[in-house]
């Protein structure tokens, strides 16, 4: 590799070539795949990188001020991460973390559905304070084919792991 004399370059230049460079850097696949939930704000996105290197920026961004990264990856090497505020999950495939995911949020929706549901029938055995306030959109019949999904739902999957304990994700 030849020394380029970087003071011969203007401003615009080296800002041309600086971007040049990271986007050769965040274009590179490492051979693993990248799943990063961010949370800042309130808000919740996620974005599917291709590279260590890219992760790392990321997690520089939203290092706890502006928000937090979690990463779910099939790299072995997670714990070389620099993810300060988030957290790092250890996933065989992105169908695993797909079907985990999937059945995660239905638990969840049951969960929240059948409380909701158990509120509004129980609403005349509380104070008018604590009642809720509207009718649940869900109706028992339908929170029973919600749990019939859950009951047979497919667990050919293996969970997200923690890189930092052995714990499994439920």
């Amino acid at each position: 590799m030849e020394n380029i004399d970087l003071t011969l370059l203007t401003n615009d230049e080296l800002i041309e070539l600086k971007n040049r460079i990271e986007g050769y850097l965040h274009s590179q696949e490492d051979g693993y795949f990248y799943i990063c939930i961010i949370r800042s704000w309130g808000r919740v996105s996620t974005r599917k990188l291709s590279n260590l290197y890219s992760v790392n920026e990321l997690c520089y961004e939203y290092d706890g001020d502006n928000g937090i990264v979690d990463v779910y990856s099939n790299n072995p090497n997670l714990d070389k991460l620099e993810n300060y505020a988030g957290s790092e999950y250890f996933v065989q495939s992105e169908r695993d973390y797909d079907m985990w995911k999937t059945y995660r949020d239905l638990t969840r929706l049951v969960e929240d559905l059948e409380q909701s549901l158990d509120e509004w029938e129980n609403r005349e055995n509380v104070p008018f304070k604590q009642r809720p306030h509207f009718k649940p959109t869900c109706t028992r019949e339908e929170l029973d084919e919600y749990k019939k999904e859950l009951n047979e739902f497919d667990m050919s999957f293996t969970p997200p792991k923690s890189v930092w304990s052995h714990d499994d994700l439920n």
